[in-house]
């Protein structure tokens, strides 16, 4: 016969064990918790939002359009698209771009704005998406805001200098000199962006000795707005033609005739014509486009197949029009040069004036004078 005692003991120990199992759930009921948070903790920090940094080069508003250009700083973290917010001040809108950005790079974006008007636009800024471990986009935080009203953003790295690269590497756009780039075709870079190499201005090029010096978008400098060094007047410039003139004098006449500069010396183009005046060179190249790329590129088996040749294109600034096509202007050529690989000589056009409106197939005539002869 079990005894009273026994019995009670028994109980005491079953109601131990029930108490241990209950704790042992309810520690498994904590762990999950924790291990979720912890977990997601981890997912935050495996985004890498402190050490991505995207910062503004320039920004800039075409009609509807907002073309921005961004370059990302040193940093680890794994970036899956930029998200942009263009603002009036009171109302705003977003776009995301589905592209990454690696350490360094520079790339250039252009959006369309749906409500906002182009006239009121203030601001621009830019938050770096990330990828979480979980596979899921995450928007960050604004790392840079670019204000149209100063022309600049409030980022430390958007204007760096990147110096110069190594040849065959690059693309024009990423703020570093390469010649030649790893553009197709390849370009020789004289500028990139804000970085100008040694240059500072218009009295760093030969023949300028001052005005505004840019550099444009096919990274060639722009010397539309410089000012031309011209030489001492010679004291004989007097408006008539008397000879004998001063040593140097080319030309005088009233009025001056085409092509005689202030200073009485033929412009760049002409050559004197012994009675005065000067008499326009006639064009040094012509022949047919072959094919235009980026607008403002053209080739053509026309042209010179001599890099040397091709360079004093460059040096000498021409100038190039065009016949049996829509384009009427004169533009600059603002580089010139020979693809042995291709055996095919190319020319850069000044967007100085616009965009040319040239098409495969049309006229092209290279002159050494400004006007083009017109």
């Amino acid at each position: 016969m079990l005894k009273i005692g026994n019995k009670k003991g028994l109980s005491d120990v079953v109601t131990t064990l029930i108490i241990i199992l209950l704790s042992l759930v309810a520690v498994g009921i904590v762990w999950v918790v924790v291990n979720n948070l912890i977990s997601g903790g981890t997912e935050d920090i495996n985004l890498g939002q402190f050490t991505i940094d995207v910062d503004f080069v320039s920004a800039s508003v075409n009609g509807n359009n907002i073309t921005m250009t961004v370059k990302r700083t040193s940093g680890q973290g794994n970036m899956s698209s930029l998200k942009f917010i263009i603002s009036d001040g009171s109302n705003s809108e977003e776009f995301t771009e589905e592209q990454s950005l690696i350490a360094l790079q520079t790339k250039t974006f252009t959006v369309t704005l749906a409500s906002l008007s182009p006239a009121n636009v203030k601001t621009a800024s830019v938050a770096p998406v990330y990828r979480s471990s979980s596979g899921e986009d995450v928007t960050g935080e604004v790392t840079d805001t670019y204000d149209f009203g100063t022309g600049s953003g409030s980022g430390n790295n958007g204007n760096e200098n990147g110096g110069t690269g190594d040849p065959d590497t690059g693309m024009c756009g990423d703020l570093i000199i390469q010649n030649p780039n790893g553009d197709s075709p390849a370009i020789n870079e004289q500028c990139d962006g804000t970085n100008w190499g040694t240059v500072t201005g218009c009295a760093d090029i030969p023949g300028f000795i001052g005005g505004t010096l840019s550099c444009d978008s096919g990274c060639q400098f722009d010397t539309s707005l410089c000012n031309q060094g011209t030489p001492e007047t010679p004291v004989s410039c007097d408006g008539a033609w008397s000879p004998p003139e001063d040593a140097g004098v080319e030309c005088d006449g009233t009025p001056l005739p085409n092509g005689c500069s202030a200073s009485c010396m033929c412009e760049q183009g002409f050559t004197e014509d012994g009675f005065g005046g000067c008499s326009l060179n006639p064009a040094i190249n012509e022949g047919t486009i072959n094919t235009v790329w980026n607008s403002i590129y053209f080739d053509s088996n026309n042209l010179p197949k001599s890099e040397v040749t091709m360079s004093g294109y460059t040096n000498n600034a021409y100038y190039v029009n065009f016949s049996n096509s829509p384009e009427t202007a004169c533009f600059q050529i603002t580089f010139a040069d020979y693809v042995v690989d291709t055996d095919i000589s190319y020319l850069r056009l000044s967007d100085a004036l616009g965009f040319p409106n040239i098409a495969t197939g049309e006229n092209y005539h290279v002159w050494e004078a400004q006007s083009c002869g017109l």
